[in-house]
């Protein structure tokens, strides 16, 4: 069992505060910069583990996940609809956002 998935189970199942990450929490938390661009999943997981209020664990996640499946996509981001435009460092990165 991977770190995503034991995050998961305990977080879902067992209700415990743990924070798994999947593509898109990821992705997100890298063009937001919330993690650096060269972290890779188990060091987000760290981060947002150490970071996250316990309460704030779930619903983080589940709009993440929203987020970077509706808006922050992996090919073609939706920036111009973005409510955390005026927070990502990526607006303006490129002419097609």
């Amino acid at each position: 069992m991977g770190p995503k998935t034991a995050a998961c189970v305990l977080l879902f199942s067992l209700d415990r505060p743990f924070f798994p990450v999947d593509t898109h929490v990821h992705r997100v938390a890298k063009r937001l910069g919330l993690v650096p661009a060269r972290a890779d999943a188990v060091a987000t997981q760290a981060s947002f583990q150490e970071s996250v209020a316990d309460d704030e664990m779930y619903p983080l996640h589940m709009n993440l996940i929203r987020h970077g499946r509706e808006v922050c996509t992996a090919e073609r981001p939706r920036c111009s609809e973005c409510v955390l435009r005026d927070l990502c460092p990526r607006i303006g990165v490129t002419s097609s956002r």
